[in-house]
């Protein structure tokens, strides 16, 4: 192939050199060629039959050559635009005519043969298939002429000019017409392998199903996703075969058939069990550009399963917040309370007393033979108690008392704690249950202080099971690593647990009636209780939470009602260089 065509192909991104017609010369001569031939043709019948040419005939074909002139000395790179071809075919459109008006042969079957070439040139879709038809036509028609005598006459010459007249024309409009055929079919192949490119190289899934949801096309990225090798080995499979989503989601099938129905674009996201990604897809119909009916449905994937998991740990993040922001509002609460309550404490003492001298006054003086006066009086005895011991608890929570931290071992504290409330877990019929990961284990803190604690948690499992039928405490133990960040963990100054650090955790399990949700954040509050009247101050929790923040740990609950409540009681491991901390 010619070396300038080769150069202008290859500069031109929608023109493929394979597909044209190959040819020895570059497009401009060929053209130049072509033209030349049909120009001395048409010369011929201007200049050599019929009367003698008038001065019109010799400007005419003095100005045909000059246009051939101006197509030598085009530069190549017009031969490659659309507007240059259409100029081109118009003009030799009104040359041809022209031609042929001025050499005689205007109501001869010149003219019908040469609007018989122009029809057979617009019907050839490839110019080697042409070039047959008009072989075959020539053929037929040389006989024709032959078989009437007008080959054997005088005017033999000029009819038999009439077959390279012909040859010449559909050579020239056959091959102008192929040649943009094939520029067309080249810009749409270009921009079919562009679209291709961008199909196969986007990061979401992509594919085509038919009303009854089979593929008919998939990009590469869905077929790797599935495990396949090649788009032709899933054609025609039903696209629900490659869907695994969780059993209470909606089925993608309706979604395709609802873009059946009504012709419009669904969005929805789905977990694909498989392989463990959430997708968000959109489905679009592909309509028909005659009957605009849809034929089928094409569904967009995108992969958002990064997305989800940032969106959860954000509303991690956001609860963290909302619950340390609740419990250093607790925490300043239960300060301003510390420093309240011991005056109140004393302030209410002081009248109970006196009340208590009333009531032994009263008891001593009165008759023991009424029982309702007797009743009354046991009453008083008994709110005077409950006073006592609210006013016992306040002056405990908060006095500040000198806790040592030290290594202890862990397990003797639990047993001894378990010990002191057999009791109480044996009379309610509870069965216990001990899960210790290390019996040697040493956490760094004050005795009595995590035995108030510990008891205080058994105690309200206890309690928390009177109504179930399933009554069972599980005591479990176990060394864990901080990974996540959480209320008083992390990597600030101020947090008790560090990243990468370790915690022994205490759980306290019980299958109670569980705590409801709205109840869980306040449980921690000074003087709420869910028991009854008689039953607690509501000032247990409270010590609990203020005795592990004052031993460097922390205390977080789970529970489901009806299911049972879960408090893990999170302590710092063994101090290496053990010495008394006073806390």
């Amino acid at each position: 192939m010619n070396q300038i065509y080769a150069n202008q192909c290859s500069s031109n991104p929608f023109l493929s050199p394979e597909i044209f017609v190959k040819v020895p010369f570059s497009r401009k001569k060929m053209i130049f060629i072509i033209r030349l031939l049909v120009i001395i043709t048409t010369a011929y019948f201007i200049i050599f039959t019929g009367d003698e040419p008038s001065s019109v005939g010799y400007l005419f074909i003095v100005a045909y050559l000059l246009t051939n002139l101006i197509v030598f000395w085009l530069p190549e790179r017009f031969f490659y635009e659309g507007r240059f071809f259409y100029a081109l075919i118009l003009c030799d459109s009104i040359m041809l005519p022209t031609g042929i008006f001025l050499s005689g042969y205007i109501g001869s079957d010149l003219y019908l043969l040469y609007f018989f070439v122009l029809a057979l040139t617009a019907m050839g879709a490839k110019f080697e298939y042409l070039m047959i038809n008009i072989l075959i036509f020539s053929f037929l028609y040389g006989w024709y002429l032959f078989h009437n005598g007008f080959l054997t006459e005088g005017s033999a010459v000029n009819y038999g000019l009439r077959i390279p007249f012909i040859l010449t024309i559909t050579m020239f409009y056959g091959y102008v017409t192929t040649i943009r055929l094939n520029d067309k079919d080249a810009r749409i192949q270009e921009e079919r392998e562009r679209y291709e490119q961008i199909v196969q190289a986007t990061d979401v899934l992509m594919c085509i199903v038919d009303q009854e949801s089979r593929l008919l096309f998939a990009n590469q990225k869905f077929v790797e996703l599935y495990g396949h090798e090649d788009e032709k080995n899933i054609l025609g499979i039903p696209y629900s075969e490659f869907q695994s989503s969780e059993e209470d989601s909606e089925d993608p099938m309706d979604y395709i058939h609802t873009v059946y129905q009504t012709g419009g674009t669904i969005h929805f996201e789905a977990y694909d069990r498989h392989n463990d990604k959430t997708f968000a897809n959109t489905l679009n119909p592909v309509r028909n550009p005659v009957t605009n009916d849809v034929f089928a449905v094409s569904i967009i994937s995108k992969d958002i399963t990064e997305r989800i998991e940032r969106e959860k740990k954000l509303n991690d993040t956001i609860e963290l917040l909302q619950r340390t922001r609740d419990q250093l509002i607790q925490k300043d609460k239960m300060a301003a309370l510390g420093r309240m309550a011991s005056g109140i404490a004393h302030e209410i003492r002081n009248p109970l007393e006196i009340i208590t001298m009333g009531v032994d006054y009263l008891e001593y003086n009165l008759p023991r033979d009424n029982r309702n006066l007797q009743k009354s009086i046991d009453k008083i005895y008994n709110a005077i108690t409950r006073a006592n011991n609210i006013i016992r608890d306040t002056l405990s929570f908060s006095r500040q008392s000198n806790f040592q931290v030290k290594n202890i071992p862990l397990y003797p504290l639990l047993d001894n704690s378990l010990s002191l409330s057999k009791h109480i877990i044996r009379k309610s019929g509870i069965i216990l249950e001990r899960d210790y990961e290390n019996e040697l284990q040493e956490i760094a803190a004050d005795h009595n202080m995590l035995e108030q604690v510990l008891l205080n948690l058994i105690k309200n499992a206890v309690d928390a099971m009177k109504e179930s039928k399933e009554k069972k405490l599980v005591i479990r133990t176990y060394k864990q690593k901080v990974t996540q960040i959480d209320y008083k963990t992390g990597s600030r100054r101020s947090d008790f647990f560090k990243l990468g650090g370790e915690m022994v955790i205490v759980e306290i399990s019980d299958t109670g009636a569980g705590i409801p949700k709205a109840v869980l954040p306040k449980i921690f509050e000074p003087f709420f209780t869910t028991k009854s009247t008689n039953e607690g101050t509501g000032l247990g929790l409270s010590l609990v939470h203020m005795i592990m923040e004052r031993l460097n740990g922390t205390i977080d609950v789970r529970s489901r009602v009806d299911h049972g409540t879960t408090f893990y009681v999170k302590l710092q491991p063994a101090i290496p260089n053990p010495d008394l901390k006073k806390v």
